[in-house]
């Protein structure tokens, strides 16, 4: 009887250590920003090349993201400022790598993709450039 009680009372306790596990506070599901955070590969129109980017939260604003190797700029550089609204990261016209200019939208997609459609200015010249970002 006394087996029959204590095996019992283990299976209860069993059944709580799982809820005694810490949650991982780093992500938020609530958080528009997290599910663009993360190394993604990129299919690129303009360099018609495949590359890495890496997107991480901007420590000095939640709302926006720093997108390092963005049009392919190469390592070393500044990364591009996005805001994130919502689906979307939205990076309004500003300087990269060497010299570059560029403002574009990027879009989040339910099947865990991001379609980007941006304007690239290399002096003298400019391109109107998607990409697609793939996990």
């Amino acid at each position: 009887m006394k087996t029959r009680i204590f095996l019992i009372v283990v299976g209860i306790l069993a059944l709580h250590v799982p809820a005694c596990l810490p949650i991982d506070e780093d992500v938020d599901p609530d958080d528009p920003v997290a599910k663009f955070l993360g190394v993604w590969k990129v299919n690129e129109t303009c360099s018609r090349m495949n590359y890495n980017v890496e997107i991480l939260q901007d420590p000095g604003n939640s709302a926006q993201v720093l997108i390092y190797n963005f049009a392919n700029t190469g390592p070393g550089y500044d990364p591009a400022v996005g805001l994130v609204v919502s689906n979307t990261i939205n990076v309004y016209a500003q300087t990269i790598g060497e010299g570059w200019t560029v403002n574009g939208t990027g879009t989040y997609h339910s099947g865990g993709s991001i379609s980007w459609n941006y304007t690239l200015i290399i002096q003298p010249n400019e391109f109107t450039c998607s990409a697609t970002y793939s996990p």
